[in-house]
């Protein structure tokens, strides 16, 4: 696993107060947002940080005072890295900043900038899988202009800073191979899919796989993965060597597979656009709310495939 500067934020925050509470404040999140940031990186290393004491209480482990240690040094020089960077470059063409997570609606992000913001003109964009990072962004106004992801039980925390509203909930499609027996039905349900085996992005800070897993248990099975794909080209390659994969609704098609609507509005996403409440989006947010709404439903339409449940 690759540690970031927001692995480090997060470390350092709750050493220098040994309170997943006080940690919160400090981040501006919730604290179980950080009791959440904290047990998937620990997962992901494969090793506790922080014991847990009393309530909120916490104390390093001998990994966690290793780390601590590290972070002393090394995170002064990556946030003085940025910030000289920004000096020289970003606040010298003074351009919005507009950027987010994979969706249909990102790329129409820099044109609703300049429709509708001060010097909107040559907006710069950002493409990021981590939807932390981008929000991160927003609360530190580096992005004009955030497009995050959530899902039910699994929603997005933010800092008090950060305005967010709803710009679409999105259903899910299941891609199967072309010659699939269930590829002769229009809508699949999930628990037809039980014996399958998926392919699936990785794991990331949006939660997806704890989502994915929780609604295949309710469906009555536990999924198997086989393949995680880092992009939908190589999801559709693992498909047609016969696993089953999931898409966002607006998608393209691909030769042999097949791409169904999945039934009963199971694995549904919001995308939430993001602007800090004291940025020069929040006096435009309602018009670049609704420019966003509009190019989620246009990307929808010329969808060759999510535009037939749509007729």
């Amino acid at each position: 696993m690759e540690l970031d500067v927001h692995h480090l934020r997060l470390v350092r925050a709750i050493g220098q107060t040994g309170s997943l509470s006080e940690a919160a404040v400090v981040l501006g999140i919730s604290q179980p947002a950080v009791s959440g940031k904290l047990k998937r990186l620990e997962n992901a290393l494969g090793q506790r940080l922080f014991d847990r004491g009393r309530a909120t209480a916490v104390t390093p482990t001998p990994t966690g005072e290793l780390l601590l240690s590290r972070v002393a040094a090394v995170l002064p020089l990556m946030e003085g890295l940025v910030h000289d960077i920004e000096s020289r470059a970003g606040l010298a063409t003074a351009r919005p900043r507009v950027g987010g997570v994979c969706s249909p609606i990102l790329g129409h992000l820099p044109a609703i900038a300049a429709a509708h913001l001060p010097a909107g003109q040559g907006a710069t964009l950002l493409d990021s899988d981590c939807r932390d990072l981008v929000v991160d962004l927003v609360a530190q106004r580096r992005l004009e202009i955030g497009l995050v992801k959530d899902y039910p039980g699994y929603e997005a925390a933010v800092p008090a800073s950060v305005a967010t509203a709803v710009i679409a909930l999105d259903p899910t499609m299941v891609v199967l191979p072309e010659d699939h027996p269930l590829a002769r039905h229009k809508v699949v349900r999930l628990d037809q899919l039980a014996q399958e085996e998926w392919v699936l992005p990785p794991p990331d800070s949006g939660r997806f796989h704890e989502y994915f897993h929780a609604t295949c248990r309710s469906a009555g099975f536990t999924p198997r993965l086989r393949h995680v794909a880092e992009n939908y080209s190589t999801t559709v390659a693992a498909v047609r060597s016969g696993a089953v994969g999931l898409s966002q609704a607006a998608c393209e098609g691909h030769q042999q597979v097949a791409v169904r609507l999945l039934a009963d509005d199971v694995l549904t996403r919001r995308f939430l656009l993001l602007w800090h409440r004291e940025g020069v989006v929040a006096a435009h947010a309602g018009p670049v709310l609704d420019d966003a709404a509009a190019a989620y439903r246009a990307e929808c339409r010329a969808s060759p495939v999510y535009s037939r449940y749509l007729a």
